[in-house]
């Protein structure tokens, strides 16, 4: 039997209510439903941003931060988030 041609998948979101901020976030996974691989996001940085997006160490989360539609964004105090740079 060959390499999982990975045809179906299992996608999780997790919406996240920053009750301190008034601002939202949603954690989002993929997996292949045929041979439980999850899949990474490529592209984004590693770490946490709350006024973007970013992905966690092991890629297989993507941390996204989202709004409501027509609804202004409150302005963050303190930290907005962190990444985390290769040298």
């Amino acid at each position: 039997m060959g390499p999982c041609p990975h045809k179906t998948f299992h996608c999780e979101v997790t919406v996240n209510r920053l009750d301190d901020t008034g601002r939202f976030s949603a954690d989002v996974r993929v997996i292949c439903t045929d041979c439980d691989t999850p899949f990474r996001f490529l592209g984004l940085p590693l770490g946490l941003d709350l006024n973007g997006a970013c992905v966690s160490f092991d890629g297989t989360e993507a941390r996204l931060a989202i709004a409501p539609k027509g609804e202004a964004v409150p302005p963050l105090i303190g930290v907005e988030g962190f990444t985390i740079r290769k040298k």
